[in-house]
């Protein structure tokens, strides 16, 4: 047995520190008697521990940007591609944390379980990123299935929450089993559970790659669940509508980049040569779930639902990126500073932002409402106007507006599509932006269109508790101006991401 190694161990590090900080919250959980639900002292605290480490985490990740490439004990490849999607779920994670925490410490009882689940699904989504192994892969993605059911359904009083929760562990559990179905498939065609090991081992007998249709097939069924792909979404709606807004949050962003994350990894380094066989399913996929979220969006009267098949849209799109890595002229991988993959890694990180922001406020609206219907939204503009205009911009950004993250990510998605000559998907994919556009206007004509209830005078009535979430406003503004810078000046993102991708398209084992 191979012994662990002192660099190893470093190059886990922020897993470590995200650990040390969870492990942290259960013992103070075990020895101390809880808060109060009303009062959530015992939540803010457990909290900012939670937000502490997310913060020391997030600073040895981006060291490790910059670190050699390495494959942590024989599972685990930490390099620049890994680096890239955990800043995304680390700063996620923390931004959820920061505008959710007292959201969800008002509502709950086990405030030390909940933050602590909290650091763990983060954990879990930062070893998914980094998996060069099958099995690690099927660990971490259960991981993260298992603790996202938790917290989907943690509100326990809330027959919504527990009927999600309930939902998505139904869904997720039939998901999980045909991946590991379509893992078993690889495995036994290979002999390997290496993504490396594996690719040589089909280079080496082309026969066995009779298997390389059905297992990719399968395996996407379970990573289309996480991201939301169709047919797989069923479960998205009813979930994001009935999680905590903050769990819904993560759910939509940093959870469905790790799926895109895994995928990309298994295709591109395990199954690489076979683009031929995969890419046309990857297509396929694209323009089904592109159609089926947004006519399914258009139809909601419920905005929290509403984003819920716009995140499935959403995939869709990103999902081009991967098809736009092969080149169609060609048949292999696209030169590395025009691949898809940099759409994909923009367009995670401009959504991150858009999509916390975005539910940040229908949370806000939320507690003040007690609805997230699209009437709470009526006269927005005249009675919390920040608000509404952040609200502006992230659906503007959402869009694909210039001038806004969101722009940049479809940009470079969409650009890549063209340039490698996949014209009808950019054809659809256009056509679909447009469909979009409805039903987010939809949602800025009840905020600035529409009149607000008034009161005797005839002044719109303010949101009622307005003012008591100061850290999600801040979250909020924080969302906005990283949204427009973006879509300002987007050369950082765009020189961090193209490092990133090209990382993982010449990868060496």
């Amino acid at each position: 047995m191979e012994q662990v190694t002192i660099g190893e161990l470093g190059s886990i590090l922020p897993e470590l520190i995200l650990l040390t900080g969870g492990l942290l919250i259960l013992i103070l959980d075990m020895v101390q008697s809880h808060g109060t639900a009303d009062s959530g002292i015992s939540g803010r605290g457990f909290m900012l521990i939670a937000v502490l480490f997310l913060a020391v985490g997030s600073v040895a990740v981006i060291l490790q940007f910059d670190a050699e490439q390495q494959l942590a004990l024989s599972m685990i490849m930490v390099d620049k591609f890994s680096a890239f999607l955990k800043v995304v779920i680390y700063v996620g994670m923390t931004l959820v944390a920061i505008a959710g925490g007292g959201y969800m410490n008002r509502r709950m009882v086990g405030h030390g379980e909940f933050w602590m689940l909290f650091m763990f699904v983060t954990i879990a989504m930062s070893f998914a990123v980094g998996a060069a192994d099958l099995l690690m892969i099927f660990l971490t993605i259960e991981f993260l299935s298992i603790t996202s059911y938790i917290l989907v359904g943690f509100l326990r009083t809330d027959v919504r929450s527990t009927e999600a929760g309930v939902k998505y562990f139904l869904y997720g559990s039939v998901a999980s089993s045909v991946m590991l179905f379509g893992m078993s498939l690889l495995y036994g065609a290979s002999g390997s559970l290496n993504l490396a090991e594996i690719a040589a081992a089909f280079a080496a007998s082309p026969e066995r790659s009779l298997v390389i249709v059905p297992a990719t097939l399968m395996m996407l069924v379970g990573l289309g669940f996480k991201t939301s792909l169709a047919p797989f979404f069923q479960w998205t709606p009813d979930t994001y509508e009935g999680a905590p807004t903050p769990v819904t949050a993560y759910l939509s962003t940093a959870s469905k980049a790790v799926g895109f994350a895994v995928m990309a990894r298994v295709l591109v380094v395990g199954l690489g040569a076979f683009q031929a066989s995969w890419v046309p399913i990857l297509a396929g996929l694209s323009m089904l779930t592109m159609f089926a979220g947004n006519l399914m969006a258009l139809r909601q009267p419920n905005v929290k639902r509403m984003l819920a098949y716009s995140s499935v849209a959403q995939a869709g799109y990103i999902l081009l990126g991967l098809v736009a890595v092969v080149d169609s002229s060609h048949g292999n991988f696209a030169s590395l500073t025009n691949n898809g993959l940099n759409g994909v890694l923009i367009y995670l990180f401009a959504y991150l932002f858009t999509n916390i922001g975005a539910f940040m406020v229908i949370m806000l609206v939320e507690e003040a409402t007690g609805s997230s219907d699209i009437s709470a939204f009526e006269g927005l503009s005249q009675r919390a106007p920040g608000m509404a205009w952040g609200m502006f911009i992230f659906l503007l950004s959402l869009t694909g507006i210039p001038l806004t993250g969101g722009f940049m990510g479809k940009f470079y998605v969409f650009g890549a599509t063209v340039q490698h000559q996949y014209y009808t998907l950019a054809v659809i994919a256009a056509i679909n932006a447009g469909i979009a556009a409805f039903y987010y206007l939809n949602v800025v004509r009840a905020m600035f269109f529409t009149e607000a209830e008034q009161d005797e005078d005839g002044k719109a009535l303010p949101l009622s508790g307005q003012g008591f979430a100061p850290a999600t406003q801040l979250i909020v503004l924080v969302c906005v101006a990283v949204t427009l810078w973006l879509g300002v000046y987007p050369m950082s993102l765009i020189n961090w991401a193209s490092d990133a991708s090209q990382n993982l398209l010449t990868i060496v084992f």
